[in-house]
């Protein structure tokens, strides 16, 4: 199993979890303009559901990122899901949707996808064809993406089960080998075996636009990948912040790197809400800082 070195791990007592310096922090951070606020989506502002296709952000969540976005130089979406897909779900225009663990996205109107990926496209597709075949537990859906995949057993009678199943089923897969493969919460993801993961995603957005602060967040395995892309840039003599959205399925990379915690979609979604009423009250104007473009042909 694929996992990004991550650095010392915290306890989840370790992270700060009192909202208003919670809030501080990022505010902190966004001060440093050009500025950035980019979040994950399942689980982060939309509660995780048996169903992926029934998921729903919240109102407050997708209402405070159309507010940011008059205030910062970059909002951003990154997700598991298709860039496609998580721009049709939060339904802001403006932003920047990155997907497919950063191997696609929407910037600008513009679609592209990870050049590197696209070779790979058809042996993700065979290696989820493969496990199809090879696990017959109803309740498991198999997703394909594109560059790449997620296998969904959290519908599953027996989740642990099912989770071994499909890991044998992918271990004994010859079109399966050398393919990432990275769990979440009671899913299992596919993908290329490149070094292309949320946390490169947020990198490249903050190198881009030369950004000088940048506020993260996420709430699973993938997403620790760009809280250790925060400390580095933080290394570098960026602003940032890394907030974690816990729950009693988060995994302990999460909190690995993470500066602070909320415990649930909805606190999320007010910690959203705080941040653009501050930064409303703070600038009047309703214009959105005009600092750099991101080109979409990524090397």
């Amino acid at each position: 199993m694929y996992e990004s070195p991550i650095g010392a791990h915290n306890s989840a007592d370790a992270l700060e979890t009192d909202p208003r310096r919670i809030l501080q922090s990022a505010l902190g951070a966004l001060h440093n303009q050009p500025s950035a606020l980019v979040t994950d989506v399942d689980g982060t502002i939309s509660p995780i559901v048996a169903v992926p296709s029934q998921a729903r952000v919240l109102p407050a969540a997708r209402d405070a990122l159309r507010r940011l976005r008059r205030r910062l130089q970059l909002v951003a979406v990154v997700s598991g899901r298709s860039a496609t897909e998580a721009r049709a779900m939060v339904g802001v225009q403006g932003l920047a949707y990155v997907g497919n663990h950063g191997l696609d996205a929407i910037i600008g109107g513009t679609s592209t996808m990870f050049p590197d990926a696209v070779p790979w496209v058809p042996r993700v597709r065979a290696a989820v064809e493969h496990a199809q075949r090879s696990v017959l537990i109803p309740g498991i859906q198999f997703e394909i993406k594109g560059p790449s995949a997620t296998l969904h057993y959290r519908r599953t009678d027996d989740p642990r089960q099912a989770r071994q199943a499909l890991l044998q089923a992918l271990a004994t897969c010859q079109e399966a080998a050398g393919l990432r493969i990275e769990e979440g919460r009671r899913v299992i993801n596919l993908l290329p075996p490149l070094r292309v993961t949320k946390g490169s995603a947020v990198s490249w957005l903050a190198e881009q636009l030369s950004l000088r602060g940048v506020v993260y967040l996420g709430d699973d395995r993938t997403d620790a990948h760009a809280f250790e892309s925060l400390r580095e840039m933080r290394q570098q003599g960026l602003a940032t912040c890394g907030i974690a959205v816990v729950s009693h399925e988060t995994p302990r990379s999460v909190f690995g790197c993470a500066d602070g915690r909320v415990g649930s979609v909805q606190e999320a979604a007010d910690l959203l809400t705080a941040m653009a009423d501050a930064l409303a009250a703070r600038e009047p104007t309703e214009d959105r800082p005009s600092r750099g473009s991101i080109t979409t042909r990524r090397a």
